[in-house]
């Protein structure tokens, strides 16, 4: 909730900012550019980064391509639409590309990897993540965790035209819904981008006159990164170069009269003056000096500059008070964490007395069944014995009863002397003491 807090806030304030003569038109030329060039995109870098394709800029009376990079947007929400040349009066305008909530109008050119002609099919935002078209991007070895796969049917004739409108050029009008994102307010191109254009200006082999429509560096992985496994060459021009014999042909100065001085071919991307519409050459306007064009620009750029490092505060910010509830929600985690810890050793101990509980019970037990057998044993041994005793018993009555008439007749012989001691015992004391007297 907060980081989506951030990005409306962010978005708003990128948005209310003063639109900058970037977003005019600021080159006109009377040659063709060239069609675009055929290369493969280089992988992605890391996650967070944004498609920007190549194309032809205009420099010292020649053609130069900008090579086609990965770049991180300046805020989050944010889609790049890309620059493009249109014809107009018997001339080519070109208009800078800039970041903004919707892509807009960028000509019809098929400039490949989700910019079709119409819109961006390579990715969207969610919840401040971007989220890449799989079917499209390249990814490399890299493992990127937010992708999904949609299949882009492209209706628009594949062909390698590098300009709007004119002879040759892609017939394609900007709708109702573009047109309202033009009005918009939008945010120039970020200092990498600006960098990596004028690296490629100081390259001489990335002129079209020199390369003939297949420039050496194609695409790369990063902004500026013009060295490298990552740099990709073109593997094929996109068609023949447009004829420069007619170049000057068509150049008019600022009051409509025809020019034909050789400075006025030489025009720069860096100067961000506007033209009109009425087909004439870029130069310097007559009321302005080259000092204050560049005092401008100074001026401009120390705007840019603070915008950006107000939005880079922002984003610090916005990542500190992220890292905060990130780490109350990790304490709010451990105390959680303690607590079902506590509570399974709540429940082990509880486990633990119910098993000492029982094991107690089992011993009682065991103990009351080894008693049961021990008396059990006892019966059965004092049964045992009695009923020994009883057959000893039962086998010594026959003895008895067979040594019992033996033992009669001597029993009968032992009492009679005795009776007949006690019959004559009296009689003859008696006569003894007859005698005696």
């Amino acid at each position: 909730m907060a980081s989506s807090l951030f990005t409306r806030a962010a978005l708003l304030i990128c948005l209310a900012l003063p639109a900058a003569s970037w977003a005019q038109v600021n080159v006109f030329v009377s040659i063709a550019p060239p069609p675009l060039p055929v290369y493969v995109q280089p992988p992605l870098p890391d996650e967070g980064y944004i498609w920007s394709p190549g194309y032809w800029a205009y420099d010292d009376g020649d053609y130069y391509w900008i090579p086609g990079t990965w770049v991180r947007p300046p805020s989050v929400g944010l889609f790049w639409t890309p620059g493009y040349w249109a014809w107009s009066n018997a001339g080519y305008r070109f208009y800078r590309g800039y970041w903004g909530p919707q892509v807009g109008f960028y000509g019809g050119v098929n400039y490949g990897y989700g910019y079709n002609g119409n819109g961006y099919q390579g990715g969207y935002w969610n919840r401040g993540a971007f989220y890449y078209n799989q079917s499209i991007n390249n990814f490399g070895n890299r493992h990127v965790t937010r992708v999904y796969n949609k299949t882009v049917i492209n209706n628009v004739t594949v062909n390698n035209v590098s300009y709007n409108g004119g002879r040759g050029g892609v017939n394609v009008r900007p709708s109702s819904r573009e047109q309202n994102y033009a009005r918009e307010k939008h945010i120039a191109p970020t200092s990498v981008q600006r960098q990596h254009a004028q690296a490629a200006i100081g390259n001489r082999e990335q002129r079209a006159s020199v390369n003939q429509g297949r420039p050496p560096i194609a695409a790369t992985d990063r902004p500026g990164q013009f060295k490298g496994a990552a740099v990709v060459p073109a593997r094929a021009a996109g068609g023949p170069l447009p004829d420069r014999s007619r170049q000057n042909d068509d150049r008019r100065s600022d009051d409509g009269r025809r020019d034909s001085s050789p400075s006025s071919s030489r025009l720069s991307t860096s100067q961000n003056n506007p033209v009109r519409d009425n087909g004439a050459q870029v130069r310097t306007q007559p009321d302005r000096s080259q000092d204050q064009i560049r005092q401008q620009q100074q001026r401009d750029d120390q705007v840019r500059q603070q915008r950006e490092q107000n939005v880079q505060q922002q984003q610090r910010e916005q990542v500190q008070r992220e890292q905060q509830v990130q780490q109350q929600r990790e304490q709010q985690g451990q105390q959680q964490r303690a607590q079902q810890v506590q509570r399974e050793q709540q429940v082990q101990r509880e486990q633990q007395v119910q098993q000492q509980r029982a094991q107690k019970v089992q011993r009682s037990q065991q103990v009351e069944q080894q008693r049961e057998r021990q008396a059990q044993q006892q019966r059965v041994q004092q049964a045992e014995r009695s009923q020994q005793q009883r057959e000893q018993q039962q086998a010594r009555q026959p003895q008895q009863r067979q040594e019992a008439p033996r033992a009669e007749p001597q029993q009968r012989e032992q009492r009679q002397p005795q009776g007949r001691e006690q019959q004559r015992g009296p009689q003859g004391e008696s006569r003894r003491e007859g005698g005696r007297d």
